[in-house]
């Protein structure tokens, strides 16, 4: 990813558009992975926030789509209105709805972030970018078991608010260097301590690029969920086919 949608609004603005899902997770019984309702609910409105904030814009609406039953709707809406809040959006109202005709066996749960932007040309890269991941790359299970190795969405919205980051992309399911090549347009090999080809589950890393002359202060701000992206062979440009999801 980023996924994001990106149509005119006005002469001035865009309308950016975000979203995940999360199936068979949650507090059915056949459930693959079994957690509250409430941690679904998070790491959903996360993820399409953080694509929303990467992406430029600013988040004015949350859409959610419960196949779940009732009783969830309750959870996810508050967790969600916790990771808003979190993030200083408390008055973006929150709308969806629920699956009501018929029973699920597994839960699931769609997530829409509608948000707006003033008009603005895409970063390009220059090649003389140095790249870091912060947090790390975790999925199912280890989400959970884990916590603090996940990216806080806090430093997340800090570094999309700091001039000295160029741009900035969360990983997702086929991990960092599938992320950073679709997002760079290169066919360098990076490197990097972490696992890159390891899916980053619901955004639980992302990718900066910064000028290497700055390095220093993005770690300070980032502490020990600065992971350096060392840049391998392989100069020559590659122009990838769009994904979906990366």
């Amino acid at each position: 990813m980023n996924n994001a949608v990106v149509l005119p609004l006005t002469t001035e603005q865009e309308l950016v558009i975000t979203s995940d899902n999360s199936g068979a997770i949650g507090e059915k019984p056949h459930d693959a992975v079994n957690t509250s309702n409430t941690v679904v609910g998070h790491f959903a409105c996360r993820v399409a926030v953080m694509e929303c904030l990467a992406a430029g814009g600013d988040v004015r609406a949350v859409v959610m789509q419960n196949f779940t039953d009732h009783e969830a709707w309750r959870d996810y809406k508050h967790r969600v209105e916790q990771v808003l809040d979190e993030l200083g959006l408390d008055k973006v109202p929150i709308t969806g709805s629920t699956e009501s005709n018929f029973a699920s066996l597994q839960s699931g749960l769609g997530l829409t972030v509608i948000g707006t932007r003033a008009m603005t040309q895409e970063y390009e890269f220059t090649g003389e970018e140095a790249f870091a991941v912060i947090g790390k790359p975790l999925v199912g299970n280890e989400v959970l078991e884990r916590p603090d190795e996940v990216a806080p969405l806090w430093l997340f919205q800090r570094l999309c608010q700091l001039k000295l980051v160029k741009a900035i992309l969360p990983a997702g399911s086929k991990g960092v260097a599938a992320a950073w090549r679709n997002w760079t347009k290169r066919a360098n090999k990076p490197d990097c301590a972490l696992g890159l080809k390891k899916s980053a589950g619901p955004a639980t890393c992302f990718l900066i690029a910064f000028d290497k002359e700055n390095e220093a202060k993005i770690k300070e701000i980032a502490g020990s969920f600065f992971h350096r992206l060392d840049i391998g062979g392989g100069q020559g440009v590659r122009h990838f086919a769009p994904q979906n999801s990366v």
